[in-house]
């Protein structure tokens, strides 16, 4: 598993002598809004923190959190999307290597970032991203903020790959969905991992969350009969697929289930072997299992269960601490 520091492990931001403790966000799509509950408790709770390590979602939550963006106004910025807003940013506009350029969500991101460069940062900061042509991890724990998470969040064949610094650059949960190993040799200790992703089963099961499926179809019935969709083929017939099953009841492993199941099984086995390296001190998991990738509208409920988790652990998160 080899690993690319954009500068020399420890070497950066905060101490492991310094007090409070390291988070490790993991990616996992809308289902990562979460991080900003859990991140809302440890606040009231007092429990500081120091450093944030994140893949995906949880680069862009820990870029926010860490750049010192209040915990309410990150809340209110996730409920505030419903499902037009969040199209809005992923409409295909013919890049190469993927279906949308990123254009739009680098925009989304400087206007909320603006140009904080890492080392700045007032707490540790790194986001996770993969090399696609090396195949390698990648840390990325200085310079532009937005361009680290940019390069984090590009969910290969949705967001084309960021070019920086030579490398082209894919989002982190190809190589780390949950970056607790990174966390550790880092910032040092404690570790709290927060994940979401499908691929803690691995590790450790995965609750459940009721999925509102009258709700969700009745969006999905109304992006239908929006004339602007139709500017996107790709997303009407995925649409319509969740819409309309198949007829053969006995078969539900259609393409798209193969191929989710497939990257779950690969990635579930990174996080085990990670875990029998460089296990986190505690493994946060939010109930999000029924939260789509893309179903942002969801923030209230993904925020709440974020919450509950770490509510439900706090006696050993102030533990660690002692």
């Amino acid at each position: 598993m080899t690993t690319v520091f954009e500068s020399t492990p420890g070497a950066l931001g905060a101490r492991a002598a310094d007090p409070g403790i390291v988070l490790a966000l993991s990616g996992g799509g809308a289902a990562g809004l979460a991080h900003i509950g859990a991140l809302a408790a440890l606040a009231e709770r007092r429990v500081p923190v120091r450093a944030v390590v994140g893949t995906s979602i949880g680069a862009e939550i820990g870029a926010f959190y860490a750049s010192g963006m209040a915990l309410e106004e990150l809340a209110g910025l996730a409920t505030a999307f419903d499902w037009k807003q969040t199209l809005a940013l992923f409409l295909p506009d013919l890049p190469t290597g993927g279906l949308v350029s990123g254009a739009r969500i680098m925009e989304f991101l400087r206007a909320r970032l603006g140009s904080r460069v890492i080392e700045e940062l007032p707490l540790g900061y790194a986001a996770i991203a993969a090399d696609l042509e090396t195949g390698e991890q990648v840390v990325l724990d200085r310079g532009d903020l937005v361009e680290a998470v940019r390069a984090s969040v590009s969910v290969p064949g949705l967001i084309a790959p960021l070019r920086r610094d030579g490398r082209t650059l894919v989002d982190g949960g190809v190589v780390n969905p949950v970056p607790f190993d990174v966390a550790r040799e880092r910032f040092g200790g404690p570790v709290v991992a927060i994940a979401v992703h499908s691929a803690v089963r691995a590790i450790a099961p995965m609750p459940a969350a009721p999925r509102p499926r009258g709700a969700w179809a009745t969006r999905a019935r109304q992006l239908l009969d929006q004339p602007w969709t139709a500017r996107a083929p790709g997303l009407r017939g995925w649409l319509r697929a969740q819409l309309e099953p198949s007829a053969d009841k006995n078969n539900h492993w259609t393409t798209r289930r193969v191929l989710d199941r497939v990257l779950d099984v690969a990635q579930a086995e990174l996080v085990r072997l990670r875990a029998e390296r460089r296990p986190p001190d505690l493994l946060l998991l939010p109930a999000v299992a029924g939260i789509g990738l893309l179903e942002f509208y969801r923030g209230q409920e993904a925020i709440a269960a974020g919450r509950r988790a770490v509510e439900a652990r706090i006696a050993e998160i102030e533990r660690l601490l002692a």
